[in-house]
């Protein structure tokens, strides 16, 4: 399908993703809030709660058919589900300490790596103007991931960059994992994993869980936001073009970004700015050079 054949698609398409988007940043939102009113509440312990809250809404949507949800456990699906669980972790402990939009935007490197895997990975060629986009993103990401004590921790800022590459190998073992199995079981593979991974972690640490009804709120949320994300998400690339729907992808973290600024006021400096604008700008044009003909 072109651009042109099914306008009407393609513009549903796009509104879907931007409510992905707008989940994915109230998701982040509520990390960021509930480390910001309850610090002892640590990283394993909301993500287990958001993958807990993932796992009960896949149940409901396979209708208590469980057996529906395990699908062919080939090894892609135990890649795509240890390595999303590890970005989860890494992405919400940057969430709790370095601004929200710098951490958003550190995860959305994961369309770089991607453009970098998929040649050694699948066998897809990446055309000569991606390199050009994942270049900026490099510079971007140098941009973010530079100390800046002031701003937050540095070596949570290098976790949040690692989310983004934990992220883009569970994205391309999604096309192995497709071939056989149903976009239902490749999540509950993801959820359940981060469930389990979190879950032993704030058992060995010994963490703290929320308290407070507001606390335990922002969690629940952060559960709840990211099973519509992932839900528009899918309907998204569903029913329009990859290229478009990728590019629009990016308003993820500009969104998280201006409502970090707006209600968490968190404000990057003029270089963490620069950056974000950098990899916004590498991320919407990777999709189509990819394209490009």
């Amino acid at each position: 399908m072109s651009l042109t054949d099914d306008v009407p698609s393609l513009s549903r398409g796009l509104a879907a993703m931007m409510a992905a988007s707008a989940s994915f940043a109230a998701m982040a939102i509520c990390v960021s809030a509930t480390h910001r009113l309850a610090p002892e509440v640590g990283t394993f312990a909301i993500s287990t709660v958001r993958a807990v809250v993932n796992l009960a809404v896949l149940a409901v949507l396979v209708r208590g058919d469980l057996r529906a949800l395990v699908g062919d456990a080939r090894p892609a699906l135990w890649v795509r589900g240890v390595l999303g669980a590890s970005a989860l972790l890494c992405h919400f402990h940057a969430l709790g300490h370095i601004g929200a939009g710098e951490a958003a935007f550190l995860n959305q490197t994961s369309a770089a790596w991607v453009a970098v895997l998929a040649p050694l990975w699948l066998g897809e060629r990446t055309r000569g103007w991606v390199w050009v986009a994942v270049a900026g993103s490099l510079v971007g990401m140098a941009l973010l991931a530079h100390p800046r004590p002031e701003l937050g921790d540095l070596t949570a800022r290098w976790i949040g960059l690692s989310s983004g590459l934990f992220a883009a190998v569970a994205y391309v073992s999604i096309r192995t994992a497709s071939a056989t199995n149903r976009p239902t079981t490749i999540v509950f593979w993801f959820t359940w994993i981060a469930a389990v991974a979190a879950g032993l972690g704030a058992w060995l640490v010994d963490a703290a869980w929320p308290s407070t009804p507001a606390v335990w709120a922002l969690a629940v949320g952060s559960g709840v936001f990211a099973t519509l994300g992932q839900l528009f998400m899918t309907t998204a690339y569903k029913l329009a073009p990859a290229a478009p729907i990728a590019a629009a992808s990016a308003a993820s973290p500009l969104m998280t970004a201006v409502l970090a600024a707006l209600l968490l006021d968190q404000v990057p400096d003029a270089t963490g700015l620069a950056g974000m604008a950098v990899l916004l700008t590498s991320a919407v044009a990777l999709p189509w050079m990819q394209t490009r003909r």
